[in-house]
């Protein structure tokens, strides 16, 4: 078994394009084949080099392992024009001469009677000068085409139905039905997992693989992704890069879950799963039919269960682009696993631990909360108290600071809440944080006491 992903490089790697990605190496892995990549560029005036790069790097971080590839289909344009012309030999093609012009006319002419223009096959049986500028065109044959979709089980089209389409452009270049097939069969692909938009150019391929004498792969038309309002998935309803996950701050495990999720099942409601035990279950066979929704706000809850379940260890790469300086892994371990558990997203992750890195003059207090939790006359003369308190704490550790402050407060005949929301407030200028015992010890002591200090000093004016 042999399958491939071949996207074109006209934009960057789509989520839709990622998940027939996935689906196509699950498949592979499943049933122990291997899987190609190509990248699919003859489209000279629209296919761009730094986007083949983009679409093979968002796969690698995807975690999107190919066996062969990638290949370039521009490295193989005479392979195209040779498949071409034994097509045309065998009388399975032939050359058109009709200028644009006069397609525009017999176009325009269909439409103005009402009717769909079809090409009317008008040079058949013409001989031409093969230096004049033409195109080779497929001659398709009336009768019924049929083939077996793994997804969408018996499909049937009519020749009829289906124009003489061009195989090779007057400029030589093949065009995507030609090259996809020739393709396939010189890479012994066996199975063919694509977008459900490549349906109505399948039957098309059926003829190509026959009129080579090839054996037709099997095909599975892979459901449209919709988004959250139901409609064709949009910019604004998630049909963002995966690249733009990534600058989001979504890990690569859980955007590969997420999208394995989007008309696939493991069944039992079970969400959550590695890529090995996707490997065991997966299977094109069990692709629902019907459109997959894309909802942005799982794929932020899904992460931030990845991110709950992650080690600092395996956090600390994908979170490093987002800190500005890079620290050592051992600087950061504390305080990583302190904030995963707080975070969707690896971005949250370091806006979070921002404040154990900023200077302690340069923290900024949060309006409402100095408004909730700034209250008493004493107040000046408590943090006072508890500045002296923690001064005289040794070890300045979790447990010890947290005892030295309840004690302190059962004393002032508080509650230690009294204590706690200033002390973080004065420590990370929020109203929310890690437990905050644990936060000042990793600032340490000195650092902590200096950041009340500045608190108390500024209590006139707040």
């Amino acid at each position: 078994m042999k399958l491939r992903f071949a996207p074109s490089p006209t934009g960057f790697l789509h989520v839709g394009g990622a998940r027939t990605a996935i689906f196509n190496l699950l498949h592979a892995r499943r049933h122990g084949g291997t899987m190609l990549l190509r990248i699919e560029d003859t489209d000279v005036e629209r296919s761009q080099k730094h986007h083949a790069e983009q679409i093979v790097s968002s796969l690698q971080w995807l975690g999107v392992e190919w066996d062969e590839g990638p290949i370039y289909q521009s490295d193989r344009l005479e392979r195209y024009r040779q498949r071409a012309e034994e097509l045309v030999d065998a009388g399975k093609a032939y050359r058109c001469y009709c200028t644009v012009e006069e397609l525009d006319a017999e176009r325009s002419s269909a439409e103005a009677a009402g009717k769909q223009w079809r090409y009317s096959g008008r040079c058949r049986n013409l001989t031409g000068d093969t230096a004049d500028p033409h195109v080779i065109r497929f001659a398709v044959a009336p009768g019924a085409i049929d083939f077996h979709d793994l997804i969408r089980g018996d499909v049937h089209f009519e020749g009829d139905l289906i124009d003489d389409f061009v195989l090779l452009r007057s400029d030589g270049n093949p065009t995507y039905h030609l090259s996809v097939v020739v393709d396939d069969i010189d890479m012994a692909i066996t199975h063919v997992a694509r977008g459900d938009d490549h349906l109505s150019n399948t039957p098309k391929h059926v003829l190509l693989f026959r009129a080579f004498g090839a054996e037709v792969p099997s095909f599975a038309h892979l459901p449209l992704i919709l988004g959250s309002d139901k409609k064709r998935l949009s910019k604004r309803t998630g049909a963002t890069s995966a690249e733009e996950y990534r600058e989001m701050g979504i890990v690569p495990e859980a955007l590969f879950n997420f999208l394995t999720l989007l008309g696939w099942s493991p069944g039992e409601n079970r969400e959550l799963f590695t890529r090995d035990e996707a490997t065991q279950w997966f299977d094109l066979s069990a692709v629902n039919k019907a459109p997959a929704v894309f909802d942005p706000e799982k794929l932020i809850w899904m992460n931030g269960q990845y991110l709950m379940r992650m080690t600092a260890e395996q956090i600390y790469p994908h979170l490093l682009p987002f800190l500005g300086d890079a620290r050592p892994l051992d600087e950061l371990r504390t305080i990583i696993d302190l904030h995963k558990m707080r975070a969707r997203t690896l971005r949250e992750i370091a806006d979070q631990m921002s404040i154990y890195f900023i200077e302690d003059d340069a923290i900024d207090y949060d309006p409402e909360v100095v408004k909730k939790h700034l209250k008493g006359d004493d107040l000046g003369a408590r943090l006072t108290a508890l500045h002296e308190t923690l001064a005289s704490t040794e070890p300045f550790d979790v447990t010890t600071s947290e005892a030295a402050l309840r004690k302190l407060a059962e004393e002032q005949g508080v509650s230690a809440a009294k204590l706690i929301h200033p002390l973080r407030l004065a420590l990370t200028g929020k109203g929310a944080s890690p437990p905050i015992f644990d936060v000042a010890v990793v600032l340490g002591k000195e650092r902590s006491l200096r950041r009340l200090r500045r608190l108390i000093d500024r209590l006139p004016e707040l």
